[in-house]
């Protein structure tokens, strides 16, 4: 069983045991407000004490049911009295005595009490209520199982698919807990050795009706050191086909970190850093395509002009702004925005700001939009519940961060997504991308190097449910990568295992299943939860 918050995060917890079907517990607040003696300009009664989850007398979370909680006393006046405010405690759980401000919640729910519901209060030694209760219910859980498919591995591997990320889920986010877990292809895309020139870091994915379309940006396997606008297509992040180069550098020397963004006619528009401009400076150029074959009326690879630079008239220091690598476009309610950088705005350095239009090239700036020093690299919209959220990715070596709107206007502080060490092969990062599938978000493509001023690669992370296996010696597994969005693979030291599983959902803290298995290396299995 397990304890969690009434939106589904885990209050830490300990696992120790099996007992089936799993049940776990969610926890809400209710807030009760203090009353007044007599009539107005009377004195008021003084807050009575506060009641606080944490922290857990346990920190290990995967290795059994049996639940402990520290419910913590914040204010109010020693000895305090812990009480049943309502119902009796579920079979099996305990309510232990108080020490000090504290006392422990313990035990392992009897699966026949689902349902149950109980509250714990408290009051003080001057006969003050605690101002908050906390209302705990016991809910069933699901079972986990396997189902081998056709699918052959390498023969000391075994995969389990099905164990992508949920529809995006803003709690989890929030929270920033989220299970990032690397691909095992490190990296996922390597430059072609078609020339001597191969280093590749700026990827864009474009979801497109029946596949993604990858684009990404450097030197592909080329004969000169200009930086380019290539293309690959999948279907599942696992098999890329259709390698091309899309935008070739024409009249600069380098056109590169593009952004994409496909209308309901079909129709792509891209914005991209090219270099110089007439003032030998990094500006944003714009690409259109009716159909994505043909650009700014010529079919790919399109030869980049002069021309293709935007304009933003209305901001002064456009024509001395360096904006590389900085600028995103973002279509939504049937206008293009820009989000963008001046490296050469001294007064404003670190800042952000954004431009809309209807018909780029040209934009009107709309002012700032968020006070950062990482650089703007990804902006997209998915919604849950009839309600918009707005996802901005971010890149500031050596970390990957994002921040959240629900206007696509007014931004929140950034959070970190994972950084600063993540593994040895990519430790320097430098732009970053979602992967989206309609209101889910799969993951993020990045492009990184092994070492400063290395050639640089292609990685992924994939936003996954959390897997803990366990053999029956008690030994955890813990996955080595994933393979494309909805694969995770682990390695096995034997050939065949048997065990417990626990599936967390992509938050890692969230159970949703536990269940036996047995697993032969060498084999592929989907993932069932019922």
């Amino acid at each position: 069983m397990h304890f969690a918050n009434i939106d589904g995060s885990i209050i830490q917890s300990h696992w120790a045991g099996l007992n089936f079907p799993q049940v776990f517990i969610f926890i809400c607040v209710a807030a009760f407000t203090c009353t007044e003696i007599g009539c107005g300009g009377k004195a008021r009664v003084p807050p009575g004490p506060q009641l606080s989850i944490g922290p857990a007398s346990l920190a290990d979370a995967y290795t059994g049911f049996p639940y402990t909680e520290t419910i913590q006393v914040l204010g109010g006046m020693a000895p305090f009295t812990w009480t049943i405010d309502s119902g009796a405690l579920p079979s099996g759980i305990t309510l232990g005595p108080s020490t000090s401000n504290r006392a422990v919640v313990s035990g392992t729910p009897d699966v026949a009490q689902s349902g149950t519901s109980f509250s714990v209060r408290v009051m003080d030694a001057t006969g003050h209520p605690a101002s908050s209760s906390y209302t705990l219910n016991v809910v069933q859980t699901q079972n986990a199982q396997l189902q081998i498919v056709s699918r052959q591995v390498a023969s000391n591997i075994v995969e389990f698919q099905g164990t992508g990320a949920g529809q995006f889920n803003p709690r989890y986010w929030q929270s920033n807990t989220l299970n990032w877990v690397p691909d095992v292809r490190l990296p996922f895309l390597l430059a072609q050795t078609t020339g001597p020139y191969r280093n590749i870091y700026a990827p864009w994915v474009l979801e497109q009706p029946s596949d993604w379309r990858i684009f990404y940006g450097g030197w592909d396997g080329s004969n000169t050191p200009n930086d380019r606008v290539y293309s690959v297509n999948t279907t599942d992040f696992v098999t890329l086909t259709n390698r091309l180069l899309v935008i070739d550098h024409g009249d600069f020397e380098h056109v590169n970190n593009e952004s994409v963004q496909r209308l309901a006619d079909g129709s792509l528009h891209m914005i991209a850093t090219s270099f110089p401009d007439i003032a030998g400076l990094n500006k944003p150029a714009y690409f259109s395509s009716p159909d994505g074959s043909v650009w700014n009326g010529s079919p790919e690879p399109y030869q980049a002009k002069l021309t293709d630079i935007i304009s933003i008239p209305n901001y002064a220091l456009f024509s001395g702004a360096e904006i590389n690598g900085a600028s995103v476009l973002f279509y939504d309610n049937d206008l293009f925005t820009l989000f963008f950088q001046n490296n050469n705005d001294q007064s404003l350095l670190g800042t952000m700001y954004r431009a809309t239009s209807s018909q780029p090239p040209v934009f009107t700036n709309q002012g700032l939009a968020l006070a950062t020093a990482s650089t703007v690299q990804d902006v997209r919209k998915l919604q849950v519940d009839g309600k918009n959220w707005y996802v901005m990715g971010l890149a500031s070596t050596p970390q990957v961060s994002f921040s959240l709107s629900n206007d696509g206007v007014n931004f929140r502080q950034e959070q970190v997504a994972f950084g600063p060490a993540y593994l040895p092969s990519d430790t320097v990062f430098v732009t970053m991308c979602f992967v989206t599938r309609g209101n889910t978000l799969l993951g993020v493509l990045y492009g990184g190097t092994d070492r400063p001023f290395g050639p640089g690669s292609i990685y992924a992370r994939w936003l996954q449910k959390k897997i803990v296996i366990e053999d029956s010696f008690g030994n955890q597994i813990i996955a080595t990568g994933s393979l494309g969005p909805d694969r995770q693979q682990f390695t096995l030291s034997s050939r065949s295992v048997h065990g417990t599983m626990w599936i967390y959902a992509e938050n890692g803290l969230t159970p949703l299943a536990a269940g036996q298995f047995n697993i032969v290396a060498g084999n592929a299995y989907q993932l069932v939860l019922n």
